[in-house]
């Protein structure tokens, strides 16, 4: 971490009740991704347990383009079954590509059909693609899999993990996004 975001921890509030910590952090959440409720964790795996408690069971499917190890361990102890639909371009580590962490919308749109959307409580994206060797992954494809999973009335939840990564990624490769700021990009990839 940076010397500025050692001090800022060192200089926290760390209460439970009414920190100007806290009204800070979920002003810049809400900035970055437009989403009303904010409810932290102290880590995303502890997110994850809580999430995977309520939608997940025997059964029950999560698809991702690649689960993290903590999140695929989340999702199995619940019952449910972590799938990985990766392009097939990220499966290739002797590749160059520019978004080896892009979902296989294909081989989402088989799978939503093969299991049904009913035993798909929610799909994720995990951006950068951590598993994946830290792959960014494509608005287009973001916007793609939206789209696939609005049809099924199927949630898609983003591991955001490396959003701002994954956003200057997109400025840098992706076309039509070079001028944007990666605020802009990230607020995008939320919406």
């Amino acid at each position: 971490m940076s010397a500025k975001q050692w001090s800022g921890m060192m200089d926290g509030d760390e209460s439970y009740a009414g920190s100007k910590s806290f009204y800070r952090f979920e002003k810049t959440v809400r900035a970055l991704t437009g989403f009303k409720y904010i409810i932290p964790t102290h880590q995303g795996r502890a997110a994850e347990k809580i999430l995977f408690s309520i939608v997940g069971a025997q059964g029950k499917w999560i698809p991702n383009n690649t689960h993290f190890d903590t999140t695929r361990a989340n999702v199995e102890y619940s019952g449910a079954e972590a799938v990985d639909i990766l392009n097939e371009t990220g499966k290739h580590p002797n590749l160059i590509a520019d978004f080896k962490g892009n979902m296989d919308i294909a081989a989402l749109k088989n799978f939503i059909e093969e299991k049904g959307a009913a035993n798909i409580p929610l799909c994720m994206m995990t951006v950068t693609n951590n598993s994946g060797g830290g792959q960014p992954v494509s608005m287009a494809n973001i916007r793609q899999t939206k789209k696939v999973l609005q049809k099924h009335g199927i949630p898609l939840f983003i591991d955001a993990c490396r959003f701002a990564e994954n956003a200057y990624f997109i400025k840098l490769r992706e076309k039509g996004y070079s001028k944007k700021s990666v605020r802009e990009i990230a607020r995008e990839m939320f919406s």
